[in-house]
């Protein structure tokens, strides 16, 4: 069985797990905003140091892909990227909605679906509707919750950082469930080990997170 570096780095955790025989061995995360660039790679050298492993151990990395934080996922994803291309190992990329759908149906297990939202400001969220095999009903993509937003809600359990933006303008019936769950390193290993067994990985030299939008950089204006 492969010995795993997991990182999360999508959302306001930053958090990093160490797996060995498909068991979590090793630990770390802060629930601190933007604070990825500061503790994200120390937190690996503490996971490693920890478990006595060194880089030259590991099998593979595995990424929570997105979407989400534009910075965290491009520090984690640089991160991954360099421990892989320097260890000669592979990269295996968990979509993040999917990750979090897993959370809230093991937390309501007789649901239908899961409706995983990722909040990206005002009116706006990314989102993934997931049945109880985990298959997609709906794709992930971007969306403005609103009024005229269609999506089928009875017998489903919302779950993200957009979950009560969402609750708060579509659930006028008050049928939906909400699970609070947040997305850790340490939940990316079910999907992880699928992902290794089919030898799933990402091509290091192409890949980018999922961020679904694209990512725009607005220049300065000239004061002259």
């Amino acid at each position: 069985m492969p010995n795993l570096l997991l990182i999360e780095s999508s959302n306001e955790i930053c958090s990093v797990a160490l797996s060995q025989e498909k068991s979590i061995i090793q630990e770390k995360y802060i629930d601190k905003p933007n604070s990825h660039s500061v503790y994200l790679a120390p937190f690996v050298n503490e996971v490693l140091n920890n478990a006595t492993m060194s880089i030259n151990e590991l099998d593979g990395v595995v990424i929570s892909d997105g979407p989400g934080s534009y910075t965290g996922l491009r520090i984690g994803s640089s991160l991954a990227k360099g421990i892989c291309l320097g260890a000669g190992i592979p990269l295996m990329a968990i979509s993040t909605l999917k990750g979090l759908a897993k959370k809230a149906l093991n937390d309501y297990p007789s649901v239908d679906q899961a409706i995983a939202l990722v909040d990206a400001r005002r009116s706006d969220a990314y989102i993934g509707v997931y049945n109880q095999q985990l298959k997609p009903i709906i794709k992930e993509q971007f969306i403005t919750i609103n009024s005229e937003l269609k999506i089928e809600k009875s017998n489903a359990v919302v779950v993200g950082s957009g979950a009560m933006k969402f609750i708060n303008e579509l659930d006028v019936k008050k049928e939906l469930k909400h699970s609070e769950s947040v997305l850790y390193a340490k939940d990316l290993l079910d999907e992880a080990m699928l992902k290794w067994t089919k030898r799933d990985f990402v091509d290091l030299t192409s890949y980018e997170p999922n961020y679904i939008k694209s990512v725009f950089v607005t220049k300065p204006k000239s004061k002259f």
